[in-house]
């Protein structure tokens, strides 16, 4: 902990010699002081290091020039890829972004959005459409702008930057299908609290049962899941939808288990849809330290395209989605709206692209 004081502006004038009117002139309009006084003013406030204080500035200028954002988690390269694309281009426009993690948790979702508001963030990203009543409430009393990423629905509170999960599912299933592959699995996360999983099990089940194809029942595989442990500990019926749901979708050990409980089962599948990458990534290293061939007894394909999908020694069939795309034009659209520009798309559709390689 620091034992000093805050430096001022007066400390600045008087270790420049110069007159507070002039150092503070050549912060705030710097156009009007002469280069070789700015230079003198910056180099005594490296010198003293200080820091002006932000939190008045924006007092008088009714902005803080920060954004907040929200991700479900950091384990996923993809939304590390959706933050850099968004504090990339809030740079060039010397706009700061304070990020919050909410583990999938709409209320932990809610309470970084009121500190964000508590802290006169400018604009509020967030992803997907699932979110508590109260955090709604928060959102659509905001009087800044607010993107909603990741997936396309009716009800966004303000602008929407993403694709259309159901649809990529969809498109996945069909190309499993048309592969000669009859036994598809879909292995997908907790779909409680996001919109995202829901809509991808849906596109999924939309197209199978198109097909025609029926999920017998001992291809539902149960894993650690104590939500699900509890509806069968009542009696209640689980859904018989093919499905597999993980607790943390997003580990190399979730797939490997998901997989090895499939492929143990009485009827095996020929292909299995990881709806996350990582753990199709875990699936595959199942698969290859088992001495299960892919495709050749069973296919895999993800959700995701990672940079490692393509170099595993099976490169990984999967859906890519652009996400550093994703997080540049959300925060293009709150830029657009913060210096007074009107939105001329309130709904942006990034698209997505399926990626065919030898694992399915």
């Amino acid at each position: 902990m620091g034992s000093g004081r805050n430096v001022t502006l007066k400390d600045v004038s008087v270790a420049s010699g110069l007159s507070l009117i002039t150092v503070s002139r050549a912060l705030r309009q710097p156009e009007l002081v002469h280069a070789d006084t700015r230079a003198k003013v910056q180099r005594t406030i490296e010198e003293l290091g200080y820091v002006p204080n932000l939190t008045a500035r924006s007092l008088v200028s009714n902005r803080s020039n920060m954004i907040g954002v929200v991700v479900p988690i950091l384990t996923s390269s993809l939304f590390a890829d959706l933050a850099q694309g968004i504090a990339g281009a809030l740079h060039e426009e010397n706009i700061q972004m304070l990020l919050a993690v909410s583990q999938r948790s709409v209320d932990l979702e809610a309470e970084a959005v009121k500190t964000f508001m508590a802290r006169q963030a400018d604009a509020i990203i967030v992803t997907g459409f699932t979110h508590s009543e109260s955090c709604r409430k928060l959102l659509t009393n905001f009087t800044g702008p607010i993107v909603e990423t990741w997936n396309l629905r009716n009800e966004a509170v303000d602008m929407t930057v993403g694709y259309d999960n159901r649809k990529a599912s969809a498109e996945m299933t069909k190309y499993l299908l048309a592969k000669g592959y009859s036994r598809i699995a879909m292995v997908g996360g907790a779909f409680e609290n996001n919109d995202q999983a829901a809509d991808r099990r849906d596109g999924f089940l939309d197209v199978m049962r198109e097909a025609g194809r029926s999920v017998p029942p001992e291809y539902i595989v149960s894993v650690p899941n104590p939500k699900l442990d509890a509806m069968r500990a009542e009696g209640r019926e689980v859904p018989p939808e093919y499905i597999v749901s993980i607790p943390n979708p997003t580990t190399l050990e979730s797939g490997w288990r998901a997989m090895m409980s499939l492929l143990e089962g009485p009827q095996k599948p020929d292909a299995v849809f990881f709806q996350a990458e990582i753990p199709a990534h875990g699936a595959m290293m199942a698969c290859l330290a088992n001495g299960i061939s892919v495709p050749g007894d069973v296919a895999i394909a993800g959700f995701g395209d990672l940079s490692l999908s393509a170099m595993l020694p099976v490169p990984l069939t999967t859906i890519k989605i652009p996400a550093r795309e994703i997080g540049e034009r959300a925060a293009q659209l709150v830029l657009e709206r913060l210096n007074g520009a009107p939105v001329q798309h309130r709904t942006l559709d990034v698209g997505f692209e399926l990626m065919i390689r030898e694992s399915a």
